[in-house]
């Protein structure tokens, strides 16, 4: 619809600078440049530009880069040109290989305020990343706040990686994934930033959260804790992970990637240490996920968590509208419309497509209209869809 009445607009306005050669209006050069600023010609012939286009007026289209080998020329030229463009970066994706990362490193030391990096080692040809040292420098400089390695990332040791961190001293937020190949003790105990208060974990959780737990009196105080993709051999990890942490957690985060995780987890978990937790999300397929959320409420009520996220994970296949249309939904109504459950506030339901993430309104205001109890407390989030159509 927008790129009809631009091409309207443009063509419109074409014809007018034709007829009186005149130059657009101000109000309107910014929008067309936006819109066609690939094609040089067409620009030059209408009076708008004459060179490579670099939008001196427009830095908020800058405040996110992608870097990579292909482009960083490009960006060296706009910023040489425009020596503000490089001020307006706050979030960097940096895709790099072992033979790009040189040439990019300078190039990135020259976005000096960004704040948020997401760095993708790339695999297809290069293999297992050997050395990465060269982000030290550029990442101690940067005030970075936000660090994310890509899962898709393949490194020698985790604690490469771990090394890239321990150099960012405004560090908050940590997204970690990835695979490696050698795992056992460092030889020296890192420091991670005392700043950072936001771990979330995509991949090798048993891994990463026992070497964590490894640093005792250094660990830093994560307050806001994702995990993803959780099987059942890596429960004990964050069972142990969870008791260690104790009042500092604040909101917790659970994805579930096979079927018997769930279970395993609301069997083995006691989250009343954590007393200080007030947001809980969970996610996962269903039955399973639902049972986790029933058996866990009576433990979020000692702790008093105020908003709670469920997200089902549903295909479309026919066995997954069984599973929903034969759940006995009014034992998880009567749990959660429980008015001792007092201490929540706000009570979100997602259903999403197993393989799409496409999320599924119609289904979610399906379930919600088996939960009379529940929406009478008034804690449901609102849906986009009249429950009284289902």
């Amino acid at each position: 619809m927008r790129r009809n009445v631009m091409k309207r607009i443009q063509r419109q306005a074409f014809s007018s600078l034709s007829l009186s050669m005149k130059r657009f209006p101000s109000e309107l050069e910014d929008t067309v440049i936006d819109f066609c600023h690939a094609d040089h010609a067409t620009l030059a012939s209408c009076g708008l530009v004459c060179r490579s286009w670099v939008p001196t007026s427009r830095y908020h289209l800058f405040s996110t880069v992608c870097l990579t080998q292909q482009n960083a020329p490009g960006l060296v030229d706009i910023v040489s040109s425009s020596p503000s463009v490089a001020l307006s970066v706050r979030e960097v994706e940096l895709r790099f290989s072992d033979a790009t990362l040189p040439r990019l490193v300078p190039v990135l030391m020259l976005l000096t305020r960004t704040g948020r990096l997401i760095a993708l080692r790339l695999t297809m040809r290069d293999g297992v990343a050997r050395e990465i040292s060269s982000l030290y420098l550029p990442l101690a400089a940067l005030p970075l706040v936000h660090l994310k390695w890509d899962f898709r990332s393949r490194f020698e040791s985790l604690q490469q990686v771990i090394d890239t961190v321990c150099v960012c001293p405004q560090l908050q937020s940590l997204e970690l994934g990835g695979s490696w190949l050698k795992r056992g003790d460092f030889a020296v105990l890192p420091r991670l930033p005392r700043t950072l208060h936001k771990l979330t974990l995509t991949c090798d959780l048993e891994y990463f959260l026992t070497w964590f737990l490894t640093l005792e009196e250094v660990i830093p105080a994560i307050d806001t804790l994702s995990l993803h993709h959780i099987v059942q051999r890596e429960i004990p990890a964050i069972v142990t992970y969870l008791r260690r942490s104790g009042p500092t957690l604040k909101s917790l985060t659970v994805v579930f990637r096979d079927n018997g995780a769930p279970g395993r987890f609301a069997a083995e978990v006691d989250l009343t240490r954590n007393t200080s937790l007030r947001e809980f999300a969970l996610e996962g397929s269903a039955p399973g996920v639902l049972a986790c959320l029933s058996t866990l409420l009576p433990q979020l009520h000692v702790c008093q968590v105020e908003r709670i996220t469920l997200t089902v994970r549903h295909g479309r296949y026919p066995e997954a509208k069984r599973i929903i249309d034969t759940y006995p939904w009014p034992t998880l109504d009567r749990v959660l419309g429980d008015p001792a459950l007092c201490f929540l506030k706000r009570l979100r339901l997602v259903v999403v497509e197993s393989l799409t993430r496409a999320e599924q309104r119609d289904v979610a205001a399906y379930i919600l209209k088996q939960l009379p109890l529940t929406r009478g407390q008034g804690i449901v989030a609102d849906t986009y869809y009249d429950l009284g159509h289902y």
